[in-house]
């Protein structure tokens, strides 16, 4: 499982500075989660938001200034 370090610490004898992204498994998960210096990684979700291209599933809005009246 993917592990983002929050503090630099030595992880399968090598260095790694907070803010990494980490594979860790064993007792070693176990001892850094308790100690707190890696916390479980989420991956970012992709989302399209283009709106008017021939993929998007959104038309743009029509604006446009409103009619005089009489």
């Amino acid at each position: 499982m993917k592990y983002q370090v929050l503090k630099s610490c030595v992880i399968n004898r090598t260095p790694v500075k907070a803010g990494s992204i980490v594979d860790v498994t064993g007792d070693e998960e176990r001892t850094l989660m308790s100690l707190g210096r890696i916390a479980p990684y989420d991956e970012p979700k992709v989302e399209n938001r283009s709106v008017g291209l021939e993929e998007s599933e959104e038309q743009p809005k029509r604006r446009g200034r409103p009619k005089k009246a009489d």
